[in-house]
């Protein structure tokens, strides 16, 4: 059995609307015109019931029956008076209400059209200016460009002074860069700066040269002291040759030369004979003799004054190499204090009585003596017999 063929049946279609800018969309029905037709059908009936007050403005169904109150009844009854004066003042509210938000409306429709027009304006002073641009271009154009005939300048020039008087000409805006924005004072203040620097390069430049001159000079100083240096050198390398030329005094001159070296001679032999005696006659000494001449020297040399160190001074040693026994370095007195010591620091107060005194390289501590570097958890601390017994518990 053979299905039956179904026809689809074609749903219509609901076109989308498309609204733009600018442009109204079709079946448009302006509702503000129904909206002040209602408010005046409402109103009318209010303003011919001005003389009538009633108990409520909306229907609402009480079960009570509404009636209305008369001027004349109003006039006896203080009561209803004072209703009916309740009712008429909320409908002058209600009147005053409505008149707001009517001038609030026009206002608005007002400020729109204000603004439109504005835009209207902006639009007619753009295209002017544009025109007026175009005009002088081309009046730049035709400047540059041949002259042309006298007739034809004229008038050109009776309808642009025509187009001139119809189109108020306005400057065309130009934007500047805050960088390049620049004022009399500042282009004053330019040009000084620019004089004090022209006046300040000069300066540098009489400087160099100066300074060039100098060192010109320095060189050929240093060059002729290097010329004059080196002639005495070889002068002196030379041979001597200046003999006989002043007899006496080199006489004399060689005379103090060998007075001296006997004296020294003579001194040296006369030493030589003291120790030579002073060993003949430590030889010929008995042991027990010697030896008591030797304890008193060494007891003269251990005896002899040392430097006396102050609290906390700084020790300095000597050297113990490369001694030459004629040098004054070993002639000093090492125990002396230094310049940047503190002569006497047991007068301070305790707490300045450290090295480096405010500085950041100072010292915790003074010495050694001072602090209790002991600690009671050492085995050395604790008696013998303890000890003992420990050593023997672990063996």
């Amino acid at each position: 059995m053979s299905a039956r063929p179904t026809q689809k049946q074609q749903r219509p279609q609901n076109q989308a609307r498309r609204y733009r800018a600018g442009q109204v969309p079709e079946n448009y029905v302006d509702d503000l015109s129904d909206s002040e037709e209602e408010e005046e059908q409402i109103e009318e009936p209010v303003r011919r019931k001005r003389g009538e007050v009633q108990f409520a403005q909306k229907e609402v169904d009480t079960g009570v029956k509404q009636t209305t109150i008369s001027e004349k009844d109003a006039s006896t009854d203080r009561r209803l008076r004072r209703l009916q004066q309740a009712q008429q003042t909320q409908h002058v509210d209600e009147d005053s209400g409505r008149r707001r938000r009517r001038q609030v409306e026009s206002d608005e429709e007002e400020e729109d059209v204000d603004e439109d027009e504005k835009a209207r304006e902006r639009m007619l002073l753009k295209q002017r200016a544009l025109q007026q641009q175009e005009e002088e271009e081309l009046e730049s154009e035709q400047e540059g460009s041949e002259e042309g005939s006298e007739e034809e300048g004229s008038s050109e020039y009776e309808s642009s002074s025509e187009e001139e008087d119809t189109i108020a000409r306005l400057p065309k805006p130009v934007f500047i860069p805050k960088a390049r924005r620049e004022t009399i004072l500042q282009q004053e203040k330019l040009a000084k700066e620019e004089e004090e620097r022209e006046k300040r390069l000069e300066l540098e430049l009489e400087e160099r040269k100066k300074q060039s001159h100098d060192m010109l000079a320095e060189e050929l100083r240093r060059e002729k002291e290097e010329a004059t240096q080196k002639e005495i050198t070889e002068y002196e390398d030379a041979v001597d040759d200046t003999d006989g030329l002043d007899e006496e005094a080199e006489f004399d001159a060689w005379r103090i030369r060998e007075l001296n070296r006997i004296k020294r001679d003579r001194e040296e032999r006369i030493a030589r004979e003291k120790e030579e005696e002073e060993l003949e006659r430590r030889r010929a000494l008995p042991e027990d003799v010697r030896l008591k001449e030797d304890l008193e020297r060494a007891k003269e040399s251990k005896n002899k004054e040392k430097g006396q160190h102050t609290f906390m001074q700084k020790y300095y040693h000597k050297g113990a190499f490369y001694q030459d026994p004629e040098s004054e370095v070993l002639q000093r007195d090492y125990s002396a204090p230094t310049i940047d010591e503190v002569r006497n620091k047991d007068v301070l107060p305790k707490i300045m009585q450290v090295k480096n005194f405010g500085l950041a390289g100072r010292t915790k501590y003074t010495h050694l003596v001072d602090q209790d570097t002991s600690s009671r958890d050492s085995p050395w601390e604790k008696p013998l017999a303890k000890r003992r017994r420990k050593d023997d518990e672990r063996s």
